[in-house]
């Protein structure tokens, strides 16, 4: 039986041409990404690439992590982002290598994973797991709030980095709202991009945490051309709480309008509510395949 990734995939070649879907009108955006019906989708051309921070199914993923990583591959995603890669050289306690077939198995490449946040000495332990898993490029996720002396963060970030660089893994740091707070003059986020080098450290732009941090995504990028290997593609609310993809305030239209100029390669949905998670995810990847700026 053809699945509806593999239709939609498929479909690019026959309707290069196609009309794209308009993007809705702001007061029906909720009710669009929500209830575009399965037949619409259906007839959508499968013309770009599209990825997932599986973090979004996480409950789902403890439950069942093959059938869950198959019910993401056939809403359409091309690859993926893990999360949960440890100096243990385990993702989320499974053996790399394991992890790897069980992902690609389903047609999906895993493009990217997040790891929590180590010294440079424990850099091999990192990039062994993620040779083991096929991962090209590996992503700092968080820091607690006693490793928050951001000179000293980056400082250690160009250190993994030229690891990672002579590996020929791409290394990056990925943001919440706190490092737009101010920081000696500065801002943490700011003092990270420059006190590293742009050639060993790249920086994954979550949409949502900088909106939410008070920061313009499109003036940060424009601010810091090329620094950036991906995007969390997520949504917040008037109330700067998260939102469905595409039913909120994050300028997406202005940010993939210049995303030549930011250097991103990949663009990951995360959506981390956890009522309907696969649904917030489809609504969001329907959202993006069918907007004619993306």
């Amino acid at each position: 039986m053809k699945t509806r990734r593999k239709f939609l995939k498929e479909s690019s070649y026959l309707a290069a041409g196609s009309l794209i879907l308009p993007v809705a009108c702001t007061d029906k955006k909720q009710e669009t990404a929500q209830t575009i019906s399965e037949e619409v989708v259906e007839s959508m051309p499968m013309n770009k690439s599209i990825g997932v921070q599986v973090y979004s199914v996480r409950d789902a993923l403890k439950e069942d992590f093959s059938g869950s990583i198959k019910r993401l591959a056939d809403i359409g995603f091309e690859y993926i982002e893990g999360y949960g890669l440890g100096t243990d050289g385990k993702i989320l306690d499974m053996d790399p290598g394991e992890y790897r077939r069980m992902v690609t198995d389903t047609g999906l490449e895993i493009a990217s994973t997040h790891c929590s946040y180590f010294q440079a000495e424990d850099s091999q332990k990192v990039l062994d797991a993620a040779a083991a898993a096929g991962i090209g490029q590996v992503i700092i996720a968080h820091l607690s709030e006693a490793d928050r002396d951001y000179h000293k963060v980056a400082e250690n970030l160009n250190k993994v980095g030229e690891i990672f660089k002579q590996a020929g893994v791409v290394f990056g740091y990925h943001n919440h709202a706190f490092e737009f707070e101010n920081y000696q003059e500065s801002t943490g986020l700011e003092v990270m991009l420059n006190e590293t080098q742009s050639d060993l450290v790249k920086f994954q732009l979550d949409l949502y945490w900088a909106v939410k941090g008070g920061t313009d995504p499109v003036s940060f990028i424009e601010k810091y051309p090329g620094r950036f290997c991906s995007f969390h593609i997520k949504d917040a609310a008037e109330d700067l709480e998260q939102t469905t993809v595409g039913t909120g305030i994050v300028p997406f239209e202005g940010v993939f309008n210049i995303k030549g100029k930011s250097g991103a390669t990949h663009f990951f949905v995360e959506d981390e509510r956890t009522d309907n998670p696969f649904g917030n995810v489809e609504a969001a990847f329907n959202y993006l395949n069918q907007a004619a700026f993306v």
